[in-house]
C-alpha cells in the first residue's frame, strides 16, 4: 500500500498499518522509502513510527521464552566430568607453558550428554515470538481497517436512515392530505387579498364531515420578523382563531388542522406577532374568502 500524494492525511496513513509492516519487514522497499520520507516531513508519523517499534520490541520481549534451567545444569555437570590437568610447578619456569585446553561449547561431542537442542530450542522460540508480533500486528492492521469500514457504513446507514424517516414522513404527510381531498364533503374556500396585500391568493380546502381543512397559498408575501400568519373563521358572526401557520407551511400546503367551529360563513388570515393573538387584527389581514353556498 502506497501512499504518495500531495496531501497526507496523517490519521488515515497511520491506520492503514503500514508503520507495522515496516517495522516488521513485511513492506515492501518503496513503502520503507517512502516512511521514512513522510517521518522527517510529518512529526505525527515519526512518532507513531517510534511508538510502533516500541510496542513491536516490547510484545516480542515479553512472549519470548527463556531456555529450560535444565539446560545449564546438564552443562555445568559436562564440564565438572571431564579431567582437569594440573598448573605447571613454579619450579619448572625454564619449560614453556602450556596453553589451557579450550573446549567448544558448541560441540555436542566433545561435552557428553550436552545436546545443541537449547539453542535450536532459542531459535525456535525467537521466530515463535517474531511470527506471533507479524501476526498480531497484522490482525491490528486489519481491525483497523474493518473499524474504518464499520464506521463508513455506520455513517452512511445513519444518512439512509435519516433519508427513509423524511420520506416515511412526507408520505404520510401526503397521504393525510389526501384523505381531507377526496373526502365528498370537501369544499374549496378561496380567499382573495385585502387592501394590505391585494394580490394575495390563497385556498381553504375544507371537509364538513371530518372537520378538517388544508390551506395552500398560491400567492402570498413573507411576513416580517417575530411575525406569523394567524388563521380565523367567522363562526355565528364572530371570528375564531384556527391556528398559527408559518410562511413555509402556507406556501406548501400545511398539515390537515381542525375545523370544529359551527356555522361558519367565511374564512380569513390575519398578520399577527409571534404567538398569534385572541383577536384578529383588522389592520393586519391579509386575505378573506366567504364560503358560498
Amino acid at each position: 500500500m502506497v501512499y504518495i500524494i500531495d496531501i497526507v492525511d496523517i490519521n488515515e496513513y497511520i491506520a492503514s498499518g503500514i508503520l507495522e509492516s515496516v517495522t516488521l519487514g513485511l513492506a515492501s522497499p518503496q513503502e520503507m522509502q517512502e516512511v521514512a520520507c513522510l517521518s522527517k516531513i510529518y512529526p505525527e508519523i515519526r512518532e507513531e513510527f517510534v511508538r510502533v517499534q516500541k510496542r513491536c520490541e516490547e510484545m516480542m520481549l515479553e512472549n519470548a521464552q527463556a531456555p529450560n534451567p535444565a539446560v545449564r545444569n546438564s552443562i555445568l555437570e559436562a564440564i565438572a566430568q571431564i579431567p582437569q590437568e594440573k598448573p605447571e610447578s613454579a619450579n619448572s619456569n625454564h619449560e614453556t607453558k602450556q596453553q589451557a585446553k579450550i573446549i567448544p561449547m558448541n560441540t555436542a561431542q566433545e561435552i557428553k550428554g550436552v545436546s545443541p537442542m537449547w539453542k535450536m530450542m532459542a531459535a525456535a522460540s525467537l521466530i515463535l515470538t517474531i511470527g506471533i508480533g507479524g501476526l498480531w500486528f497484522v490482525s491490528n492492521r486489519e481491525a483497523k481497517r474493518l473499524d474504518s469500514a464499520l464506521a463508513s457504513s455506520e455513517k452512511d446507514r445513519l444518512k439512509n436512515d435519516q433519508v427513509l424517516q423524511a420520506m416515511i414522513l412526507e408520505k404520510d404527510h401526503l397521504q393525510q392530505v389526501q384523505e381531507v381531498l377526496a373526502n365528498q364533503s370537501t369544499r374549496t374556500v378561496m380567499m382573495t387579498g385585502t387592501a394590505m396585500e391585494p394580490n394575495a391568493t390563497v385556498k381553504v380546502m375544507w371537509s364538513t364531515d371530518m372537520k378538517k381543512a388544508v390551506m395552500h397559498a398560491e400567492k402570498i408575501t413573507p411576513p416580517p420578523a417575530n411575525m406569523q400568519y394567524q388563521l380565523w373563521v367567522i363562526a355565528d358572526g364572530k371570528p375564531v382563531s384556527v391556528g398559527l401557520f408559518n410562511y413555509d407551511e402556507v406556501e406548501q400546503m400545511t398539515e390537515p388542522f381542525d375545523v370544529n367551529a359551527q356555522n361558519i360563513t367565511a374564512f380569513a388570515i390575519t398578520l399577527e406577532k409571534m404567538g398569534g393573538s385572541p383577536t384578529p387584527t383588522m389592520e393586519k389581514m391579509v386575505v378573506m374568502g366567504p364560503i358560498n353556498g
